[in-house]
């Protein structure tokens, strides 16, 4: 990947985690809101609004998990990347280091 892409790549996993958090604030409000007044108004019962919220919680949680393993895995190919990158810089500078040395003792 070059930098472009993984920098695009890095906007787009910030942006799905502004939408979780966004998701984790609105659903669980909207489900209440919604359960309250269905089970004040008769249409369902406590228990089936239970049920449903337990499931509801359910694919959330296993979407998420997911979600978080491609995260992560993304995160770890990145810093492998950058660590092997960092090695060659530093590889890198004691050559030009040796080279200065030897340039200083030639002088």
């Amino acid at each position: 990947m070059d930098l472009k892409q993984e920098t695009a790549f890095h906007e787009r996993i910030e942006a799905q985690v502004e939408r979780w958090d966004l998701f984790a604030k609105l659903a669980p409000t909207v489900f209440l809101m919604f359960a309250v007044i269905l089970i004040s108004l008769g249409i369902i019962s406590f228990a089936t609004a239970f049920w449903v919220g337990i499931g509801m919680f359910a694919s959330t949680a296993v979407i998420w998990w997911f979600w978080t393993i491609y995260t992560i895995r993304h995160l770890i190919k990145t810093l492998a990347r950058a660590s092997q990158n960092l090695i060659e810089v530093k590889t890198e500078f004691v050559e030009i280091h040796k080279q200065v040395k030897a340039l200083r003792n030639d002088e």
